[in-house]
């Protein structure tokens, strides 16, 4: 027996939907600073290099943990001993030993003292520093939600013009970008003039994007 073929529907239609993109900006001041303070010594043997660097930068060490920063927030980042020849390259004159640590500074108060002392103790290559917030979170809890609100006045306007209103919330995405101020390096010709250093922290901005899809009705 022949069963009957039902009917299939033509032109369904999809449903309506808006997608826009909502952003909002927080800022906040930085709590932490990280910095690379490093120690050049050059000599005429590799022993000699080795032995100052290391006295110095031992010393810089130890004047750090003195001011309160922990031993976990101090990490070498680099050492090196390159040997330095004539004009012609022909003969070794000498030695030159780099060792520069990473630092990192909770208490932001202490940063301009902090570079001043490890000057006066022997870094010259000081760079690399800035400042950044060291749980952002929150902040971006708060952009998230300004950026939803966002979404939704932009979705709101734009189905009103159409003559529409807008319905539940299909779909969010979001994207993380921060912009953290730099300060520039310190050369060492200008660090042995350096007599009190000024640091400003400025200010951190945290942006967020995000994107909604809603229903349209």
């Amino acid at each position: 027996m022949n069963r009957p073929v039902a009917a299939q529907p033509v032109g369904t239609a999809a449903p309506r939907q808006i997608t826009v993109v909502g952003e909002a900006d927080v800022q906040a001041r930085p709590d932490t600073a990280t910095v690379n303070i490093g120690v050049e010594t050059d000599a005429r043997n590799a022993q000699q290099a080795l032995a100052e660097n290391n006295e110095q930068t031992t010393a810089i060490i130890n004047r750090i943990k003195e001011m309160g920063i922990e031993s976990k927030d101090v990490q070498t980042s680099n050492f090196s001993i390159y040997p330095r020849y004539n004009n012609d390259g022909s003969q070794i004159t000498g030695y030159q030993v780099n060792n520069t640590v990473n630092v990192t500074i909770r208490n932001l108060d202490q940063t301009g003292d902090l570079l001043d002392q490890v000057v006066q103790l022997g870094a010259n290559n000081i760079y690399g520093i800035s400042f950044h917030v060291d749980d952002p979170s929150a902040l971006l809890d708060q952009a998230r939600e300004q950026a939803i609100l966002n979404a939704k006045t932009r979705a709101t306007a734009m189905a009103r013009s159409a003559g529409a209103e807008i319905g539940d919330v299909l779909v969010i995405t979001d994207q993380v970008g921060s912009m953290p101020p730099v300060v520039p390096m310190l050369e060492r010709a200008e660090m042995d003039a350096v007599a009190s250093v000024p640091v400003e922290a400025g200010e951190q901005t945290f942006t967020m994007h995000v994107q909604v899809t809603f229903a349209l009705r």
